[in-house]
């Protein structure tokens, strides 16, 4: 890229707010889903004790009662943190942000391998892709 390609440079900087953005959600991702599975699981497992303990002896009654009141309220947390959406959704603005990036690289790449500038109409249809992914449509950006 010619260093007085000032588009080249905004081009540049997308890209790399792309790269930063795609691991910042897939961090996002990860940790939805740890969420998801820290909770998820001693909650089944809990509920599965809990009568299984409460159908063993009257005497079980009182701690089957505490661990289904554990295991209602880690499903609560779940239902109310909708974790497994949150996990998705991190996962769809990270695709969209890696494919962006990769649109970006390769306006670079052409640019560079014609040694011309990169095109002002390619860097205002990069901007117009990350204005569809701010606006909450990167679901839209993946399908077109």
């Amino acid at each position: 890229m010619p260093s007085d390609d000032a588009v080249g440079q905004e081009v540049e900087g997308l890209r790399a707010e792309c790269e930063w953005q795609s691991e910042k959600f897939r961090f996002l991702r990860r940790l939805w889903w740890f969420v998801h599975t820290v909770l998820g699981l001693p909650s089944a497992v809990l509920a599965g004790i809990s009568g299984a303990t409460g159908l063993s002896s009257e005497a079980a009654r009182v701690p089957a009662a505490v661990l289904a009141l554990i295991s209602a309220g880690l499903g609560a947390a779940i239902a109310f943190l909708k974790p497994e959406a949150r996990e998705r959704k991190a996962q769809a603005y990270r695709n969209a942000f890696l494919v962006l990036e990769t649109e970006a690289r390769y306006a670079l790449t052409q640019a560079a391998s014609s040694g011309e500038h990169v095109a002002l109409s390619v860097y205002g249809d990069l901007l117009e892709r990350r204005r569809v992914i701010a606006a909450g449509q990167a679901d839209e950006l993946l399908s077109t």
